[in-house]
C-alpha cells in the first residue's frame, strides 16, 4: 500500500512538475526580456481590476516576472515535497493553484459566444479538480491521528485497559458456558422429576380405582348380609 501511495503521488504531481519545467523553459527562452512574463501582464492587470472593483482594495504594483519566478519556485518545491507525503508540499501546491488559476485561465474576460471562452473554462475546471484533490489530501492527512503524537504513558494505559477488557470478556464467556451447562443439567433433572410425577399420578389413579372397587364390593356384601338377616 505504501508503494502504491508513492506511485499515486508521483503520477499526481507529474502535472505540476511538467508545468514548472515548461514555465522555466519559457521564462529563460527569451533572455532578460522575459517575454513569457510579459504575456501574463495583461491577464494579471485585468484580474487586479476585477479584484479592486469587487473588493475595493488596490493591488500593489510589482514586476510580473518576479511574480512569475516565485510561482515557478512554489510549484517546484511543492511538487518535490508532495512526493514524499508532505502536507507542506500540498499546501504550496494549493497556494500555486489559487494564484495561477484565475490569472492563466481568465475566461471571465471573454464573451460566451467565443471559442476561447470554452477553452479557458475547461482548463479552469481542470485546475479546480486538482485543487479539490489537494484539499481532500490535506483534510485526510489532518483527520488521521498520528500514533507518535500520543504520550507513551497514555499508550501503556490504553494497552492495559484493552488487556483487562479482553480478560473480562474471557471470564464472562467461561461463566456463560458454565451457566449453560448447569441449565442443561437442571433441565434434565426437571424432565426426570416430571416423569416421576406422571408415574406417581398414574399409581395414585390406580389405587383410587382399586379403593373404589373394594368399597363397592364391601357395600354389596353388607347389603346382602342385611337382606339375609331381614328374611331370616
Amino acid at each position: 500500500m505504501a508503494f502504491l501511495s508513492f506511485v499515486g503521488r508521483v503520477l499526481f504531481v507529474s502535472v505540476f512538475l511538467l508545468s514548472a519545467w515548461q514555465d522555466v523553459y519559457r521564462f529563460n527562452e527569451f533572455g532578460v526580456d522575459a517575454s513569457a512574463a510579459k504575456i501574463l501582464t495583461p491577464k494579471f492587470n485585468m484580474l487586479s481590476e476585477h479584484f479592486t472593483t469587487y473588493t475595493g482594495f488596490q493591488v500593489p504594483k510589482f514586476e510580473i516576472k518576479f511574480f512569475f519566478a516565485g510561482v515557478i519556485a512554489i510549484k517546484a518545491l511543492g511538487s518535490f515535497l508532495f512526493i514524499f507525503d508532505s502536507t507542506i508540499g500540498a499546501t504550496l501546491l494549493i497556494l500555486d493553484q489559487l494564484i495561477a488559476t484565475p490569472i492563466l485561465y481568465d475566461f471571465y474576460n471573454y464573451d460566451i459566444e467565443k471559442k476561447k471562452f470554452f477553452q479557458l473554462t475547461f482548463s479552469f475546471t481542470q485546475s479546480l479538480s486538482l485543487l479539490g484533490g489537494l484539499l481532500f489530501y490535506v483534510g485526510m492527512k489532518n483527520s488521521i491521528p498520528k500514533r507518535s503524537s500520543i504520550p507513551n504513558h497514555v499508550i501503556a494505559t490504553m494497552q492495559t485497559v484493552e488487556n483487562v477488557r479482553d480478560e473480562y470478556i474471557e471470564h464472562l464467556k467461561d461463566e456463560l458456558g458454565q451457566a449453560r451447562v448447569e441449565s442443561e443439567i437442571m433441565f434434565e433433572k426437571l424432565k426426570l422429576t416430571q416423569a416421576r410425577l406422571n408415574e406417581t399420578q398414574e399409581e395414585l389413579s390406580q389405587c383410587y380405582q382399586e379403593i373404589t372397587r373394594l368399597t363397592r364390593e364391601l357395600k354389596g356384601k353388607s347389603n346382602a348380609e342385611g337382606f339375609k338377616r331381614w328374611f331370616s
